[in-house]
């Protein structure tokens, strides 16, 4: 299985995987491998990855919870993206930053009006 990169709320990096988020928790020392645990904190699964976060090497447990769906993960990618340009250029109109981003987004096609309110006012 692949893995996507994206940014948390805070900035962080959480692999993607099957529409499930996992953020880091740190390097097994006995083979190289990364650990990244499932976002959902009631939920214990856990992945292993290589050094260069591009494929699963390993999976342990059973998500409890249901997968995420495409367009809260586009509104979190999009609203990221928006975040990173403003603090990049502080003179520039929010929304002109959201257009811009909406426009030149390829993965938003599933985003609808109410999603892109939710990234205006949040």
């Amino acid at each position: 299985m692949d893995i996507t990169i994206i940014l948390s709320e805070r900035g962080k990096g959480l692999a993607l995987v099957n529409l499930y988020k996992y953020k880091l928790i740190g390097e097994r020392k006995k083979d190289n491998l990364l650990r990244w645990r499932c976002t959902n904190n009631k939920c214990s699964t856990i992945m292993f990855s290589g050094l260069d976060k591009r494929k699963v090497i390993e999976t342990a447990g059973q998500h409890n919870h249901d997968k995420n769906s495409i367009e809260k993960i586009e509104t979190q990618v999009l609203r990221e993206n928006c975040k990173r340009k403003a603090e990049e250029s502080i003179s520039t109109r929010p929304l002109k930053i959201i257009r811009t981003e909406l426009l030149n987004s390829s993965s938003t096609s599933n985003l609808n009006n109410q999603n892109v309110l939710i990234l205006l006012f949040s």
